[in-house]
């Protein structure tokens, strides 16, 4: 089914509040997604289910919900990016397990120009979050810790 075309104009934006934050998660993939092959990356958590993530080849934000605690044993995320660049202009969603003793995650990743991507794993480190502002933020300008390899 063709997509509705888009009539030329300025775009139109919406205002998102940002919330208190609350934690931060770095991602090392050691499964990679080809169009995506970027081994780190790290998320910026607020309270009212705002996200930021960063990576060598990603700056964006979306929202999100957490199944069960992230101070828990095993808890899941499912993120929603917001229509970005990052994905062609629309919108991306990815579903995250974590496992707390074995510090693994695993993602599923959905989009629309791409409905086969592999499942992806790797380690993980949760931290807090005194991010306040997260917009000056870029891979440049933020720590990247060491994740240990298995």
């Amino acid at each position: 089914m063709d997509q509705p075309q888009r009539p030329t104009q300025t775009a139109i934006s919406i205002e998102v509040d940002i919330g208190a934050p609350t934690y931060i998660i770095y991602l090392r993939y050691e499964v990679l997604y080809d169009a995506k092959p970027f081994e780190d990356a790290v998320v910026y958590l607020y309270d009212n289910g705002v996200y930021k993530i960063i990576s060598p080849g990603e700056n964006h934000y979306g929202v999100y919900v957490i199944k069960g605690e992230i101070s828990g044993e095993r808890w899941e995320i499912t993120f929603l990016s917001i229509p970005h660049p990052d994905w062609g202009g629309n919108v991306a969603r990815h579903d995250l397990t974590f496992n707390r003793t074995s510090k693994v995650f695993g993602q599923q990743a959905y989009l629309q120009v791409d409905p086969d991507i592999p499942k992806q794993h790797g380690r993980f480190h949760v931290t807090s979050n005194n991010v306040i502002d997260p917009r000056p933020l870029t891979w440049d300008n933020i720590p990247h810790p060491k994740l240990d390899q298995r």
